[in-house]
């Protein structure tokens, strides 16, 4: 009895941490770029003072985003603590992070995109979802 209880609680939760097919996502159209997200998922705005700010959110965990001449760069984050890749997308120089550890740091990437700078970063334990939006980013 105590194997059918345990195997209908896995059960449950596995049915319940399912993510939602890619082809069920939506596309958010911030102006200046676009990302896709799981159409649970949503989009809100913030007040910046020298920048747009804004994101999108699940309720839960949250992908905030810094468009303006001082977007952070990730300079606190080092080799040590996230795994760093620089490289080239749309055309424009960025630097993408990750946490060496699940949950124990900021998910993110930069753009360069000249004078104006693009950052979108969070915190989440479900780092799929958050990486598969940031690579779902087009610069228009």
């Amino acid at each position: 009895m105590k194997t059918i209880v345990f195997l209908t609680i896995c059960c449950l939760m596995l049915a319940c941490n399912k993510e939602e097919p890619r082809s069920e996502w939506k596309t958010f159209d911030f102006g200046t770029f676009t990302l896709e997200a799981p159409s649970k998922w949503k989009e809100f705005s913030a007040q910046g003072y020298d920048s747009k700010v804004g994101g999108v959110t699940d309720g839960k965990d949250t992908l905030t985003y810094d468009y303006g001449m001082y977007s952070y760069r990730f300079t606190a984050e080092t080799s040590k603590t996230h795994i760093v890749t620089e490289s080239n997308r749309d055309g424009y120089p960025t630097k993408m992070v990750k946490p060496r550890k699940p949950g124990e740091g900021l998910i993110g990437i930069y753009y360069n995109l000249g004078v104006i700078q693009l950052t979108l970063l969070g915190r989440s334990r479900n780092e799929n979802t958050f990486m598969q939006i940031i690579e779902s980013v087009k610069i228009k």
